[in-house]
């Protein structure tokens, strides 16, 4: 195909080739006819299609690779504007030399036989003395007299002022249209790079994109570049994946309270130590080998732990990061899978002396404490050594890895920023560490070049403010940690090497920003990594007070897991999480440990061994964030209060790491040709575009009925000759895109040309749906938008006619019914108060069935029912219709009994308010009897204890009907959360479980 086809395929209209010269790039090697260096020079002409002036640049392209040694495609290597001091130079090489001087012949140049035509690049900026131009050589003198007088005409008709310099990057006038040509290579190697900011990549698609509304579009360009980014940057990961590695990882924080090691650490220190919570009396642990003189180790007896620390069931996977895998991952070191593959550990207040503050002491305490922790590894310490550490003062993170693996990692950087006194002495702050990891080549334990690309890691070590009350200050200091721990002169391609042959010629000069592809990236934040890692002494506190947080832990009513659960709620980490003040993104495993600070070795110290100075609080903590493409897995979160040299508790979490096996080429590969396929996405001939086509622009989900998904699905097509992006957007900017009872996937994306995609729909209610729909009209028509970027609007109406039940409503709304709930016409639709009921009849029609039943289960209540069979009973309690299950007839299926107590269960459950108000709560505490306990139901509304007494007395009778011992006790557990239901947004720690089935057994029993 001719040069100037494949040149204008390159470019967007209105843009035109006016001259195409074929040549090779003069280097200083003896290679210079490779066809690496063979280059396409072109002259571009771009015309204003309103003030119609011309603006021209000279384009440098390069061949692609291609496996059938065909040259039909071109990569634009650099853009030249042509304005200021921008100029070809032509001279004759000699041949067999790279002498560039001009000859001495009278004869013109370009006039002389046979000769071989050099011509030199000067920007349109100038250069400065030290650098030398781009130079090319070329045989075709007509081409190249063409190519000289074009620019020397674009150069004439070019109204840049003189000595002006345009910044290519940000004009808005001057040479625009060039800015996607020269920002293509750039993009298509971030695109390929893996080190996006965790946080933008996080949020959902939508909220990266302008705000629109309909008849008021955003920034469509810029949402055109975010879509087409995302979407080349998954499909390319997904091509280019050829399984995956699972790294596992140890992670301990401790804040040591300036002491020297004195205890055995193998408990904190070695994954595969499952230390118990209670220690044995008297039992001794296992000595350490003497250290340096500075650091002598003395090792005590171990002192029995007066409380459960719940080391046992941390073990145990969360269920939100259970992963059932296609294939099977295989460890990294599979020689031995037992053992963790890297070790990090946090220290802070390393050091406590004044003159820590100030500047550094030196490493004698680094030093005994890394020995300490190789002791505490005892005989596996020989398979593992230290990689890199980094010391702020008090402030000491260390990484030690299995020294098969150490080839693995690379590129290590680290950086420190102090955050205590004037933001520069290191009393707080920060320390951090970010290395790359590289796959061994066939599970080879590193000893053999991977062909795989690295996965970034980053490990931050914090201490943050102190005291209460300094919960604002924590969080500043966390957002100052952010923005100034920053990682230079990392390599950018390290991360994504692009293939030697797309590199030759990046050292030319001229105006265009360079690519990453070569030298080092700009500073990468801790946030641009693959996986994050934050420990350390965060030092948050929990917000109760001190008697009521004492009382809590010492309290027998509440087993571990439960009053862990209530104190976290008050939690100051926590809810700096979720009012986004700090650490928003990341994730915590579940705390199952008790809190690990303040800890007193004298008298001044409660029963587990708190002390009474500091309110107790979970201030060692761990966390982490990862990207999509990197799988991170928590396998453990605990505390060992067995270490108790310190104030504090150390703290550990285990980690698996599964990261992707790619090769970095292809990745790259994948990338340009996804880009390639898209790159168009936001250019200016939108007229141009068939769009978009919305197949069915209505759809009717007909019934919507509770807890019954309905879907539907709406195609799309691309009737273009290019690629359309699309997003939904709402009808006014601060409404939602669709209704809350209407899930919508995806919502944003790209069609390629002729591409046809299933939009899913699914009408879904739940309790919280339900709770708003039973006061609106059954109408659920609305519309929704989709927006085809650069593009019209689609408008699609979906319709539907809501169901209303009787579950998530107010009791008094119940009680007020004419008859079923599904005959309402609207939600007003109800009797006076003077006629309303003393229960609702749905929760009578199922107390009477059960009751009514010839075989009552000794697991009523406490097993499962048939999903099926309740959802028919709830119809039936909507409709008004019969059951289908005659209750005097024995039913062969106990699955019908049970599912009538689960409906029970959930509707109870389902009711907006609690039946047993939050406020009365702790007086129910003070109930001593029987006779008491039914005084303070006066307390209650009319309706709510009418349901009180007739469901408690109808669990009596369930409860003396059984043969099981304790089954009041065991009926009790599930209605008592039920009946009296905390309040989440209350300042005040809730009672405990135990204490409500003891208030509530006052009526069952």
């Amino acid at each position: 195909m001719p040069a100037i086809s494949l040149v204008s395929d390159l470019l967007r209209s209105p843009d035109v080739a006016k001259v195409v010269l074929e040549a090779t790039l003069v280097t200083a090697s003896e290679t210079s006819q490779d066809l690496q260096n063979r280059r396409v020079l072109a002259v571009i002409s771009h015309k204003d299609d309103w003030d119609l002036t011309e603006e021209g640049s000279l384009f440098v392209c390069k061949y692609k690779n291609h496996v059938n040694g065909q040259l039909d495609e071109l990569d634009i290597q650099r853009v030249f504007p042509i304005y200021g001091e921008f100029s070809v130079v032509i001279s004759q090489m000699r041949r067999g030399t790279v002498d560039l001087r001009p000859t001495m012949s009278s004869k013109s140049v370009l006039e002389q036989p046979r000769a071989v035509i050099t011509l030199s690049i000067t920007p349109s900026e100038g250069l400065s003395n030290d650098v030398q131009p781009p130079t090319f050589f070329t045989y075709d003198v007509q081409g190249l007299k063409s190519l000289v007088a074009e620019c020397k005409r674009m150069k004439e008709v070019s109204d840049v002022e003189a000595n002006a310099v345009i910044n290519l990057a940000q004009s808005t006038t001057h040479f625009s249209w060039l800015k996607p040509y020269f920002a293509k290579h750039t993009t298509i190697t971030t695109l390929a790079s893996t080190s996006q900011d965790l946080r933008e990549i996080n949020r959902p698609s939508l909220e990266r994109l302008s705000p629109a509304c309909a008849g008021q579009t955003g920034d469509d360009h810029a949402d055109a570049q975010a879509i087409r980014d995302e979407w080349v940057r998954v499909k390319a990961r997904d091509l280019s994946r050829n399984g995956r590695r699972r790294l596992t990882m140890r992670l301990g924080t401790f804040n040591v309270n300036g002491k020297m090691p004195s205890q055995d650490l193998s408990a904190w220190v070695q994954a595969s130590v499952n230390a118990t919570s209670r220690s044995q009396p008297n039992t001794v642990t296992p000595a350490l080998p003497p250290l340096k003189k500075i650091s002598p180790l003395s090792l005590g007896n171990a002192v029995q732990n007066p409380f459960n620390w719940l080391s046992g069931r941390s073990k145990s996977t969360p269920k939100a990061n259970i992963t059932q895998p296609e294939d099977p991952i295989l460890r990294v070191d599979p020689t031995d899978p037992d053992d963790p593959d890297l070790l990090v550990f946090g220290f802070q207040e390393l050091d406590l002396s004044t003159e820590a503050l100030i500047y550094s002491t030196g490493t004698a305490r680094e030093d005994a404490w890394c020995l300490a922790i190789f002791a505490a590894l005892g005989e596996k310490a020989v398979k593992y050594e230290k990689l890199v550490s980094r010391q702020l003062m008090g402030m000491l993170i260390v990484i030690i890895v299995k020294k098969c693996l150490k080839d693995c990692f690379g590129n290590i950087r680290t950086s420190v920023a102090g955050a205590g006194i004037l933001g520069v002495m290191g009393n707080k702050g920060g320390t951090a560490i970010r290395l790359s990891f590289t796959p061994p080549a066939h599970n080879s334990g590193g000893s053999s070049k991977s062909p795989w690309g690295p996965t970034s890691l980053t490990f931050v070590n914090a201490h943050l403010a102190a005291f209460d009350e300094m919960v604002d200050k924590r969080n500043s200091d966390f957002q100052d940690l952010s923005k100034r721990l920053l990682f230079e002169g990392i390599p950018a391609r390290s991360s994504s090497p692009a293939p030697e042959s797309e590199s030759v010629d990046d050292s030319m000069t001229s105006d265009v920003p360079p690519t990453p592809s070569l030298g080092l990236t700009p500073s990468l934040s801790v946030y641009e990594t693959d996986a994050l890692f934050w420990l350390g002494d965060l030092n948050y506190r929990v917000d109760v007070s001190d008697a009521d947080m004492r009382k809590i832990l010492r309290d027998d009513d509440w087993d571990n897991a439960q009053k862990l659960e209530a104190l976290l709620r008050f939690d100051q980490l926590k809810k700096a999480m979720r009012s986004k003040k700090a650490f928003f993104g990341f994730q915590e495993s579940p705390i199952t440990h008790f809190p690990t600070y303040r800890f007193s070795p004298g008298l001044m110290m409660d029963k587990f061994g708190y002390d009474y100075k500091r309110k107790p609080a979970w201030t060692d903590r761990i966390l982490y964030m990862n990207s999509p493409g990197c799988r991170v897995n928590q396998l453990a979160y605990t505390g060992h209060p067995q270490i108790m040299m310190s104030d504090h508790r150390p703290v550990s979490a285990d980690f698996s790491v599964d990261v992707d096996l790619f090769d970095p080429n292809a990745l790259y590969t994948n990338v340009r040709n996804l880009f390639n396929d898209v790159e168009r996405l936001d250019g200016e001939s939108t007229h141009e575009k068939g769009g978009l086509r919305v197949v069915d622009t209505y759809v009717d989900f007909e019934k919507v009925l509770y807890g019954v998904p309905v879907e539907r699905k709406v195609t799309v097509k691309n009737l273009s000759k290019g690629p359309c992006a699309f997003r939904f957007v709402p009808v006014q900017l601060d409404s939602p895109i669709h209704p809350e009872w209407l899930q919508i996937h995806p919502k944003t994306g790209i069609l390629l040309p002729d591409e046809v995609v299933e939009i899913s729909m699914v009408a879904y209610v739940d309790n919280a749906i339900a709770s708003i729909l039973n006061l609106r009209p059954k109408d659920l028509s609305g519309t929704l938008i989709l927006h085809t970027i650069l593009g019209k609007d689609h408008f699609i109406s979906v319709s539907g006619e809501y169901q209303y039940t009787c579950f998530a409503n107010k009791l008094s709304h119940l009680n007020r019914l004419r008859g079923p709930v599904r005959e309402m016409e609207s939600p007003n639709d109800l009797l006076p108060e003077i006629r309303s009921t003393n229960a609702p009849a749905e929760l009578m029609r199922l107390l009477d069935w059960i009751m009514t039943n010839k075989i009552i289960p000794d697991d009523l209540f406490l097993a499962p029912g048939n999903d099926t069979v309740i959802q028919r009973i709830q119809e039936c309690l909507d409709t008004g219709d019969d059951f289908p299950y005659n209750a005097r007839t024995p039913a062969s299926d106990e699955q019908i009994p049970r599912s009538f107590a689960v409906t029970l269960v959930r509707f109870l459950d389902s009711l907006l308010d609690s039946i047993m108000p939050a406020h009365l709560h702790l007086r129910c505490l003070e109930m001593t009897n029987r006779d008491e306990a039914f005084e303070l139901l006066n307390e209650l509304p009319p309706s709510a204890i009418n349901v009180w007494i007739t469901v408690t007395s109808f669990l009596h009778f369930i409860c003396k009907s059984s043969k099981k011992e304790n089954q009041a006790e065991r009926v009790a557990t599930v209605f008592a959360p039920i009946f009296m239901r905390d309040d989440p947004h209350s300042l005040i720690p809730p009672i405990s479980p135990k204490a409500k089935s003891k208030f509530l057994l006052y009526f069952m029993g």
